[in-house]
């Protein structure tokens, strides 16, 4: 492949799109021969190790809340003051969605310049690197051209064979471990264990809050072999929620070093308290170290913490929320925020996943919640028809309907319920970024009506 300059940021999407693509697949075979370091580590000495020079670095794995403490930890070190590079995954709209520097993501221009540095390095590369490798360099690439001062990234898939894996953070996050990705990572909380905890490096910190107790069997005795220190802030802190609306929530945390008394929240549920708290755990160590993070900036950091689709109310009469519940752990976690946190009549759910999904699991949880379920399908490459999540749940047969159509489904939803009625989208990310185009060009499902 000879080198030409990108020309257009369509013309770099392009580019960065004919890199095979794990996300859109179910059926390839998760081998470790085939999925190791050696391609990303190989792009990235030729592009001049740019994962080196990207500041302290901040990696978070597990299965459910990764984003949330990426997204509420990086919000604190802004208003602390710190040049601060996030990393995550997937986006909704636009892959720049991935990349931000200080809450901003980035630029167009920025995706071409950068496009065309990499692709000198990738022509050095002799094996075929994937989307992910690629993408994930692009934003070492970029924080290290802002010189930031921490960077915070999510791992994409497990952890010890993701292409974050690199870098060599000096904490590392695991949230709530869950059976997930089943197919590629083992199924059994131990084989996804050992996978999520191949992040942890050599004589760093590991934050985790409570796991299955073969889970953090796991993680101690991986803390162990690394010489890293493990914090189970669970046992460590405390945390009570106060009082809430459907927008967010006030909690109090004593912290590792320090105690807040009213600290507010712009996400619901009692599981992001607990992602708040390993966001907080962070800085108040960071703050140890001599990064100065006072307890006003962990205040107004929270605060300002904008993470959509994630149990997101967007509008009231009937009341429309949407969330990516796409296993087990997370169907959960909704199931018990609607039931503490929400008051309304009946519940209508708008279900869609990925076929590589253990729908039956999710479907337990939140399925008998509700009057009715409508099944659709997002356009999507893994999607898995609705006639197939059918059959799949057929204990549920009496309350599902079908409707392929998104928009039909969301305008049946409307038709059905009655103000005092909660419509709830959820089952997939990919699911809720469709649903969030859709309800905000009908003025937030008001035109939904017939």
């Amino acid at each position: 492949m000879s080198f030409r300059s990108t020309t257009s940021y369509k013309a770099a999407l392009k580019y960065l799109n004919s890199f095979v693509n794990y996300e859109y697949y179910t059926d390839f075979f998760y081998d470790p021969d085939h999925f190791n370091l050696n391609r990303v580590e190989t792009l990235l000495y030729y592009l001049g190790n740019p994962h080196h020079k990207i500041g302290k670095v901040i990696h978070v794995g597990g299965t459910k809340g990764k984003g949330s403490i990426c997204v509420m930890t990086s919000s604190i070190l802004n208003q602390a003051g710190f040049k601060t590079g996030l990393y995550t995954s997937p986006h909704f709209y636009s892959l720049r969605e991935r990349i931000k520097v200080n809450g901003k993501i980035i630029s167009q221009k920025e995706v071409i310049e950068l496009v065309d540095e990499i692709r000198l390095a990738v022509e050095k590369v002799k094996s075929a690197l994937t989307f992910f490798e690629v993408i994930t360099s692009l934003a070492f690439l970029y924080f290290s051209k802002k010189k930031v001062d921490f960077s915070i990234l999510e791992v994409g898939l497990g952890g010890r064979l993701d292409a974050t894996n690199v870098v060599k953070p000096i904490i590392c996050l695991i949230s709530p471990i869950g059976l997930d990705h089943t197919q590629l990572l083992g199924n059994s909380l131990d084989k996804i264990a050992y996978e999520k905890t191949g992040i942890i490096k050599e004589r760093s910190t590991v934050i985790t809050p409570t796991q299955e107790d073969e889970v953090i069997d796991i993680i101690a005795k991986t803390c162990q072999e690394k010489k890293a220190k493990l914090l189970k802030i669970s046992n460590l802190m405390r945390w009570k929620k106060l009082e809430s609306t459907l927008y967010g929530q006030f909690f109090s945390l004593k912290g590792l070093y320090d105690s807040y008394e009213r600290l507010y929240l712009p996400l619901i549920g009692r599981h992001q308290i607990t992602n708040a708290a390993m966001a907080v755990a962070t800085c108040e160590l960071l703050n140890k170290q001599g990064w100065e993070i006072k307890k006003e900036s962990i205040k107004e950091g929270l605060k300002k913490v904008h993470w959509p689709g994630r149990i997101e109310v967007i509008k009231n009469g009937p009341l429309i929320a949407l969330d990516g519940a796409h296993n087990s752990t997370s169907a959960k976690a909704l199931k018990n925020t609607i039931k503490e946190y929400f008051n309304y009549q009946n519940l209508i759910l708008v279900f869609s996943c990925c076929k590589d999904k253990n729908v039956n699991s999710v479907a337990r949880e939140i399925f008998p919640l509700a009057k009715e379920v409508i099944l659709t399908k997002i356009k999507f490459i893994r999607a898995a028809e609705p006639e197939d999540i059918a059959k799949r749940t057929k204990e549920f047969q009496q309350r599902v309907v079908i409707e392929k159509d998104l928009t039909k489904a969301l305008k049946y939803a409307v038709k059905i319920s009655r103000d005092e009625d909660l419509i709830c989208i959820t089952g997939s990310l990919y699911l809720v970024g469709e649903a969030r185009k859709i309800l905000k060009l009908h003025g937030g499902g008001l035109c939904l009506k017939e």
